[in-house]
């Protein structure tokens, strides 16, 4: 038995074939992109003690420097969100430290940020500067607390100037950049730090008389 069948009724088969087959896949969530994780790679790559001449004994310095790294096989391009923290403390006594906040005015080259938005090339690298005053964070001036028992002893500090015992302090970094990837944190960084003191008011070029003399 031939069943012939109209071609409208063809056409109206085909046309409901082709809807199903649409719906279904309409109806299939597409998957969600997830950001890559391991995109920066953060270290401190540089800790210096200012000189007498640059941070005169009784208001000493310290500065860092941290770099980024895109470590990311790709161009990485996203909205910028950069805030983190510097943690700095004593190691024989933990209990003075002080946090550093960093922002994107800690950029050493601002011009990174373009409309709101940071642009790494796969290696490439940025850094920021961070300076500290030697001060926790209860704003206590920290080499008052070090040792200058043997300080007459010391070789290599400037005229009229006394050097404490050398003490060991650790910073440790965590920074956010780009607004979806979160914080990366950086190897703690071991350095050491020598208190200065003068030894005679207003005597030598690092140790000038305070403004109301000497006293």
């Amino acid at each position: 038995m031939t069943c012939n069948l109209p071609l409208k009724r063809i056409a109206e088969y085909l046309v409901l074939g082709l809807c199903a087959v649409f719906s279904i896949t309409c109806n299939e969530s597409l998957p969600t992109y997830v950001f890559p994780q391991n995109v920066l790679a953060m270290n401190v790559t540089l800790v210096e003690q200012l000189s007498n001449r640059l941070a005169r004994p009784g208001h000493q310095m310290v500065h860092l420097v941290l770099t980024g790294k895109n470590i990311f096989d790709e161009v990485f391009y996203d909205s910028a969100s950069i805030k983190g923290t510097v943690r700095i403390w004593w190691r024989r006594k933990p209990s003075q430290y002080t946090t550093l906040y960093l922002t994107k005015k800690n950029l050493t080259n601002p011009s990174l940020i373009q409309n709101g938005k940071i642009l790494l090339l796969p290696e490439q690298q940025f850094s920021m500067s961070v300076y500290w005053n030697v001060k926790s964070h209860d704003s206590l001036y920290l080499p008052d607390l070090m040792d200058f028992t043997y300080a007459s002893n010391r070789r290599g500090c400037d005229y009229n100037v006394i050097c404490a015992d050398p003490e060991e302090f650790v910073i440790e970094v965590s920074l956010q950049i780009y607004d979806k990837i979160g914080y990366v944190s950086a190897p703690a960084r071991e350095f050491i730090f020598v208190a200065t003191s003068c030894k005679n008011c207003g005597a030598g070029p690092y140790c000038p008389p305070p403004p109301n003399g000497c006293g």
